[in-house]
């Protein structure tokens, strides 16, 4: 017979232990029910108009944002696994990326699962002229990339609460409404492009590739980018730009940005050493 004491503990001591806990886990709480306001509230001041778009009416946080408040409260991604996967609708088979991982605070207490999809049905990249595009004319790699990019915004605005923010709360952090960019995916583009030839057509989305390659899958600096390559002063030294690139409807403007975006990406290619380049 084993006369080794057994680990269980007696209802007494059960009984101790579990008010122990839940005093514990009320201190925790009662500390920090202060510090999470106050950790939304730093994040957004940590924000610019260019890092939030009004997405049918309410404020979204995009990668650029996501980055800056990850930076300031260091927060580590880790486990970050890419899958891709096929599924099936009405139009036939495609294909799927999903990445997953874990978002963490520095500490023990705040880390959690995350997820970012982008499949070949995504308006975004796949329809075009209300009809869908060919697989043939839809780089792949974006999709890849912009699963990762929802994984990172998805993680960071999870793990810190920036879900659900209002724009009182923005205002408040000195962003107002009025200078965010509006997203209407399939909206507005219909008429102007029309005047647009086949030709400059597929210019501009080879301009439009080459600034997502640039940014890494990231829509948001990829709308950095074409302002930059598209903004010129007039003679009265009013600035142009876009940062929209279905309301580039010029031909000129579009064929100038995308010989400036691809001389951009030749000298950047050109900068790295040629024992990384792939």
């Amino acid at each position: 017979m084993n006369n080794e004491k057994t680990a269980l503990l007696s209802p007494e001591e059960e009984t101790e232990e579990l008010i122990t806990y839940e005093e514990d886990l009320i201190s925790i709480a009662q500390r920090r029910a202060a510090t999470v306001p106050r950790l939304i509230e730093l994040s957004l001041q940590q924000t610019t108009n260019r890092d939030w778009v009004d997405q049918s009416g309410n404020p979204y946080l995009v990668h650029s944002g996501a980055e800056k408040v990850a930076r300031l409260f260091g927060v580590k991604l880790s486990n970050i696994k890419t899958e891709r996967f096929m599924s099936e609708d009405t139009k036939g088979k495609y294909y799927i990326y999903k990445t997953t991982g874990t978002a963490a605070l520095p500490g023990r207490y705040d880390s959690i699962e995350a997820v970012g999809t982008c499949s070949q049905r995504d308006k975004f990249w796949a329809f075009r002229n209300n009809e869908w595009r060919d697989s043939i004319e839809i780089d792949e790699t974006n999709i890849l990339k912009a699963s990762y990019t929802n994984f990172v915004v998805n993680s960071i605005t999870h793990l810190l609460g920036l879900r659900n923010i209002t724009w009182d709360m923005l205002e408040k952090a000195g962003i107002k409404r009025s200078g965010i960019q509006k997203v209407e995916y399939g909206k507005g583009s219909q008429k102007s492009d029309a005047t647009l030839s086949k030709k400059d057509m597929e210019t501009r989305q080879k301009l439009w590739d080459i600034l997502i390659s640039m940014s890494a899958g990231a829509e948001d600096e990829a709308k950095f980018l074409l302002h930059r390559f598209t903004a010129f002063k007039d003679d009265k030294g009013k600035e142009h730009f876009h940062e929209d690139i279905k309301k580039l409807t010029s031909s000129k403007w579009i064929n100038s940005a995308y010989g400036k975006a691809k001389k951009a990406q030749q000298e950047a290619d050109a900068a790295i050493p040629e024992d990384e380049q792939s």
